[in-house]
């Protein structure tokens, strides 16, 4: 994705080399092995609750021994340790609508007086309740899916069909997608205050849009 390739290009253009970082949402690696290439003596904790993906990263400490692997909720994970750089590449949708202000209060008190909060991910268009929410996310989700079925583009179609299927699950399927004025609402409640914000999207974005935000204390 795209924000990540920013994100990854604003460490290394604006940051020293014994940097401490937490990344939140690891997943399997990708963005980890990205950030581990550019430093390989980075000393990075990633938090990731997803206990295969934990064992996929556990693969990269392998090769990199100052990397810490935490198996944790990114709203739970308490440490009294400080962070230079707090990362969290295309994840944030994941925490849900209940968590989200808890996640940005503790990436607040995780952060040292002058580390950045470095979030990239998904929003889509600008609603005010639940239920133009989900409206707004059947637009978008018609668009795409129609869009590739006239390119014959049956990955993107697989990709639209598979969360059309989970998003509108009671539970959400773990797709808790917000628009950024709720996003910025969120921000500006947890004591933190956004210093840039880019839209990266590039490609049609049926409504649903990535961004970069850059992130500090308050």
């Amino acid at each position: 994705p795209l924000q990540q390739k920013i994100i990854l290009d604003f460490i290394i253009h604006h940051y020293r080399k014994d940097l401490k970082i937490l990344e939140f949402g690891a997943g399997t690696g990708r963005f980890t092995k990205l950030l581990l290439q550019a430093f390989p003596k980075l000393k990075l904790v990633v938090v990731e609750p997803d206990k295969h993906c934990c064992l996929k990263l556990e693969e990269l400490k392998k090769r990199y021994k100052s990397l810490t692997i935490v198996q944790s909720k990114a709203e739970d994970y308490h440490v009294h340790t400080s962070f230079d750089i707090v990362v969290m590449a295309t994840a944030f949708h994941h925490i849900s609508f209940q968590n989200k202000l808890k996640f940005l209060k503790n990436v607040q008190r995780l952060l040292t007086a002058t580390g950045m909060f470095l979030c990239g991910d998904t929003f889509i268009a600008e609603y005010k309740t639940m239920d133009e929410r989900k409206k707004v996310l059947k637009k978008s989700l018609r668009k795409w899916i129609t869009e590739a079925r006239k390119e014959g583009n049956t990955k993107e179609l697989r990709m639209a069909e598979e969360l059309k299927k989970i998003i509108f699950r009671k539970d959400y399927g773990g797709e808790y997608f917000i628009c950024p004025s709720k996003f910025e609402e969120y921000v500006k409640k947890s004591g933190l205050k956004i210093k840039g914000k880019v839209n990266v999207t590039n490609t049609d974005p049926f409504d649903m849009e990535n961004y970069f935000y850059l992130i500090m204390k308050s």
